[in-house]
């Protein structure tokens, strides 16, 4: 028994800054805390999967052993769990996500995430911020603007035939 928990403290030592937690490392455990993670016997926590990540049929995550009848990934430990789940994040920071933006607010990201109408005041709670703080605040990253040029406004500064360029 002591040598798993040495094991278990030297791994997460492994994975943890010297300096402390990251900021995804934040939003993943606020994540986990509000999905109910670190309560036993709940869904996150009996299927290692603490960002109570659902996927389709086909969609596969490393470390993924299955799917449960509600869709939600079943991960073979913790640790692949985790890795799915900081994946996410990543995703979303890099402009890579499907659902997500790093512009969106934690009510925002509330309303496709989750179905708990409290969520989002949990995860404020948790990260001491407000539901309306986006996740570009809380992670630290530059907010994403896209902009898109109306071709016609485009064609009346530069000339049609491009002559002011």
């Amino acid at each position: 028994m002591k040598r798993t928990i040495c094991l278990a403290a030297l791994a997460l030592l492994a994975i943890t800054p010297a300096w402390g937690t990251t900021r995804t490392q934040d939003l993943a455990k606020a994540i986990a805390r509000t999905e109910g993670f670190y309560k036993a016997g709940t869904i996150p926590n009996r299927l290692h999967n603490p960002g109570d990540i659902r996927a389709r049929r086909g969609t596969h995550f490393p470390g993924q052993v299955g799917l449960n009848k509600r869709g939600y990934v079943v991960f073979r430990n913790d640790a692949a769990g985790w890795a799915a789940l900081y994946h996410q994040i990543d995703k979303m920071i890099a402009g890579e996500s499907t659902y997500y933006t790093v512009n969106m607010t934690l009510k925002q990201f509330s309303r496709k995430y989750a179905t708990s109408p409290v969520w989002a005041k949990n995860m404020a709670r948790f990260l001491q911020v407000t539901p309306s703080t986006t996740l570009a605040e809380i992670l630290d990253v530059p907010p994403v603007m896209r902009v898109q040029l109306d071709q016609r406004i485009l064609e009346s500064i530069l000339g049609e035939n491009n002559e002011g360029i």
